[in-house]
């Protein structure tokens, strides 16, 4: 039996190239070569991405352009994406050095996130690049829990963290906020604060400096994505 079968089973599906789910699972750590997931990670990244932007606009046709990018932010995000790759057990299926098992890394959501979107590029690659087999297999498991997440509004506004996760994947830095101005009595104060990020800056204010944060953050990311959208 490979390691993998228990993995396939669940998935329902059987890899034909054994090779490519175990390149899937491969850390860097473990294997310096090109056998190890990175390229497929490139290629997953755009793939768990068109299928979750897919289902969000299947499933809600009438929402406005900025919505869905903001429920787009969150299903693509490094925790969310982790969290799916829990519910399959992925981090058993790891190969990583021994150094990088005894820090935990295999549990590292950054790693789970990479390997997940890796395994999705391995199934749509191993399938002969049926892009209809590999989105429909991917709804099959996360299409429901996905839109149970959106309709319950269980989905976290943490525009913070989504800001950092899109800047740090794409630009590997991150945005700078500081406190511009406190206003007010001591008991109903006004806080000012901007937000960095290479040459773009954005403002948000709150009644705490964690809520002027969030929203100086959806700001700058509602930028971005203006940004990118004009590039297309």
């Amino acid at each position: 039996m490979d390691s993998f079968e228990l993995l396939e089973e669940k998935i329902g599906y059987r890899f034909k190239d054994k090779n490519l789910v175990k390149k899937a699972f491969t850390h860097i750590s473990f294997s310096k070569s090109s056998e190890n997931y990175e390229v497929l990670e490139f290629l997953g990244d755009a793939l768990v991405n068109f299928m979750t932007v897919n289902i969000l606009v299947e499933a809600f046709p009438n929402k406005k352009e900025g919505e869905l990018s903001q429920l787009k932010s969150f299903l693509i995000s490094e925790e969310f994406l982790a969290s799916l790759a829990k519910s399959l057990n992925f981090e058993k299926y790891i190969l990583i050095s021994k150094g990088e098992e005894l820090k935990g890394s295999n549990k590292n959501p950054s790693i789970l996130c990479d390997v997940f979107e890796a395994f999705w590029a391995a199934i749509y690659i191993d399938s002969g690049y049926d892009c209809k087999f590999t989105k429909s297999l991917f709804e099959h498991h996360f299409k429901s829990q996905i839109l149970e997440m959106v309709n319950s509004n269980s989905l976290k506004q943490d525009y913070k963290t989504a800001l950092q996760e899109i800047t740090q994947k794409k630009w590997k830095e991150r945005p700078i906020y500081n406190v511009i101005s406190v206003e007010g009595p001591e008991h109903r104060k006004t806080f000012t604060v901007e937000c960095l990020f290479k040459d773009l800056r954005t403002t948000g204010k709150g009644n705490s400096k964690k809520n002027a944060e969030q929203e100086a953050a959806k700001n700058m990311l509602q930028i971005i994505q203006d940004n990118e959208k004009k590039k297309t």
